[in-house]
């Protein structure tokens, strides 16, 4: 976050040196920010716990153990345990209708690194011991289209704080993992939870906007995002594991902090 963040925050500084020679140019309605961030919270998860599975023949697995039935104890998959954010970021359009509403369309990309967990504990009923099944998720991004407004409260200072709402869609790459044991008994490549799909998503914002001068500010801002629920891919591999293929993934909080270097034309 401090690396994301650090590059806004000096982009800001720099556009601010520019913006206090030109103080006296004429406020223009129109404006743009470039911001970036990292989110605090992420909620949600990609599967709840399944419990128990026996899974009657394990040779679709392992031609191994052909005949050989196991169980499959299953863990919660939460977003926050498979994914770390590398890089979230965005540029905005905006118009001021006066000195208290504003609207806005905001162009958004985050880029996600996909972890090594374990899913689930996998135990034959052959009598050998029984081995983690460990998933490593691909990298995924998603890219954001978004319009809404936010209202200022004027004090009279530099200082104004806002808050807003904002409607659109979101493109979400698919959800995949690549799933073994340490034994070599499981070795599955690119089982796939969910497609990639277009979602609605939704933003609150919450935040105070420092103007120097007419031409530029600096935005701190906390949000509260929701992506929705993506499609299942119904992959057959994943069947085989013993998840219900057809369960949908749950939809997504997150809470970023942000901060935007924001221009206004004169």
């Amino acid at each position: 976050m401090n690396t994301r963040i650090g590059i806004v925050t000096g982009l800001a500084l720099a556009a601010g040196t520019a913006g206090i020679a030109s103080a006296q140019t004429p406020d223009s309605p129109w404006g743009v920010a470039i911001y970036g961030g990292d989110s605090v919270i992420d909620s949600g998860s990609l599967r709840s716990p399944g419990g128990t599975t026996t899974l009657p023949d394990l040779g679709t697995l392992n031609p191994a153990l052909i005949g050989t039935p196991g169980t499959l104890k299953y863990d919660k998959l939460n977003y926050d345990d498979l994914f770390r954010r590398r890089f979230d970021t965005g540029v905005e359009l905006n118009y001021s209708f006066n000195d208290n509403l504003q609207t806005f369309g905001r162009l958004g990309y985050e880029s996600f690194e996909g972890r090594t967990r374990r899913a689930a504990f996998f135990t034959p009923d052959s009598g050998e011991p029984g081995v983690a099944l460990r998933a490593h998720f691909a990298d995924e991004d998603s890219k954001s289209l978004e319009l809404g407004s936010r209202y200022f409260w004027p004090t009279g200072t530099p200082w104004e704080p806002y808050a807003g709402v904002s409607l659109g869609a979101t493109r979400l790459d698919a959800t995949s993992a690549d799933f073994s044991t340490a034994d070599g008994g499981i070795d599955l490549h690119n089982v796939r939870f969910t497609r990639p799909s277009t979602v609605f998503s939704q933003s609150l914002e919450a935040g105070v906007e420092f103007n120097p001068n007419t031409n530029f500010g600096v935005r701190f801002s906390v949000d509260a995002d929701h992506v929705g629920v993506p499609p299942s891919a119904n992959d057959p591999a994943l069947t085989a594991l013993g998840y219900d293929a057809a369960h949908d993934a749950e939809a997504h909080w997150s809470f970023p902090v942000a901060i935007a270097a924001a221009f206004h034309f004169g």
